[in-house]
């Protein structure tokens, strides 16, 4: 397994629905460590949604956090690299008046993330993280910020999606489930982060193997060496992907790994 880097992303594929890393997927990830493999994570989560992952899975590698605009080494507790966006506040007035009962929107800034209206659609998102946003203050638009979320039906989010097209605000938009859109800085995806990821690892000969099930993971299976679609993914994925594994529910990761060890038995590594 060494030489070896497997990078996942969280949900729909690492995880259960019920927000947790299976017993089997633990013991795999373990083994395959232990073994002398690299793993980390690459999610569209912020710092705080991610630790208890990182404690648990003991992770000491860099992870991709914010779909790639952030790398955060669990190590040292420091972000090695990272990438800003900054909404002017005519752009920042029209988000806000997208939103309504049954949308959301998050800024994540500076390690935080905050909310200008809190509803049901934001409480289930904090639910679901772990997390609780802040509220929202208008000066903060017209500085830096990591992303912004929207939440709603895809109808919704695909006028909020023109709206940042007519803008011609430099940035990139991407799904990164069928009701969450998100804005992130110019460059960045969870493809790039795992470019820079390698970069900062410096190991020659590194094998990559990237996971995931939604089309923000596009750019990471097309960058590494062996991109896996999980069964749940959406098709669009899949048909980027070099190989498509079980569903997530049924330990995809601990499906992976066993391949792997498998090839690399018969190949005599």
């Amino acid at each position: 397994m060494k030489k070896t880097l497997i990078v996942t992303d969280m949900d729909g594929t690492l995880l259960d629905r019920f927000q947790s890393v299976s017993l089997e997927n633990l013991a795999a990830i373990r083994r395959f460590k232990a073994d002398g493999g690299l793993f980390t994570l690459a999610t569209g989560r912020m710092e705080a949604a991610v630790l208890p992952y990182i404690s648990q899975l003991e992770i000491d590698l860099p992870v991709i956090l914010y779909n790639g605009a952030k790398i955060y080494s669990p190590v040292t507790g420091t972000v090695i690299y990272e990438k800003h966006v900054t909404v002017p506040q005519p752009l920042w007035k029209r988000f806000t008046g997208w939103l309504s009962g049954d949308t959301a929107l998050l800024v994540y800034r500076q390690g935080g993330v905050y909310a200008p209206l809190r509803n049901g659609v934001l409480e289930l998102h904090e639910r679901k993280e772990g997390v609780r946003c802040g509220q929202m203050r208008d000066e903060w638009i017209d500085e830096p910020i990591t992303k912004i979320l929207f939440i709603g039906p895809r109808q919704q989010l695909e006028s909020v999606e023109a709206i940042i097209a007519d803008s011609g605000l430099r940035c990139e938009t991407v799904y990164s489930d069928a009701d969450y859109l998100e804005l992130l800085p110019a460059g960045a995806s969870k493809g790039a982060a795992l470019r820079e990821l390698q970069r900062l690892l410096q190991i020659d000969g590194l094998y990559t193997v990237a996971l995931g099930d939604n089309m923000n993971d596009v750019s990471m299976l097309q960058e590494a060496d062996l991109g896996i679609a999980v069964e749940n993914a959406a098709e669009r994925l899949k048909e980027v992907a070099d190989a498509v594994t079980v569903h997530h529910e049924k330990h995809a990761l601990a499906a992976v790994i066993r391949e792997i060890a498998g090839r690399q038995s018969a190949d005599g590594r």
